[in-house]
């Protein structure tokens, strides 16, 4: 595994960005998604799906300032691609982990989204070197 993704990377990239609206610019029109989150290490987690609209409101409910999405590891099959990382806060305090796939179009676009998220794990980034953001 490595810790470049070429879609994941311009993904969080615009979500981390001054305006996170702009990484439905990578989406298909017809993106299907579930989130699966955990805010905090009790055994409650929330269940999100849906399509473009119901990501743009996932995208503009969250709080953007002051952290950013890490990718520590990621692989790449064909159209699929997935990554584990983390969120921190700008000081480097974890937030969450996270892992993706997603399945793409042939403009690179997503198609398909699938994310778990938890705040009460964390993995080592890649040996011999840093994480990426």
């Amino acid at each position: 595994m490595s810790t470049t993704a070429p879609f994941f990377s311009r993904f969080f990239a615009a979500l981390d960005g001054g305006d996170p609206e702009s990484a439905l610019a990578l989406v298909t029109d017809d993106l299907e998604f579930a989130i699966l989150w955990a805010p905090d290490a009790d055994r409650r987690a929330r269940h999100f799906t849906g399509g473009v609209a119901e990501l743009r409101e996932f995208t503009l409910a969250g709080e953007i300032d002051g952290w950013a999405h890490h990718i520590l590891h990621c692989a790449r099959e064909g159209a699929t691609e997935l990554v584990l990382g983390e969120t921190r806060w700008t000081d480097g305090r974890h937030i969450g982990t996270f892992v993706c796939a997603a399945e793409l179009d042939d403009a690179g676009r997503m198609r398909r989204y699938l994310v778990g998220r938890s705040p009460a794990i964390r993995f080592p980034a890649a040996s011999g070197g840093q994480a990426s953001s």
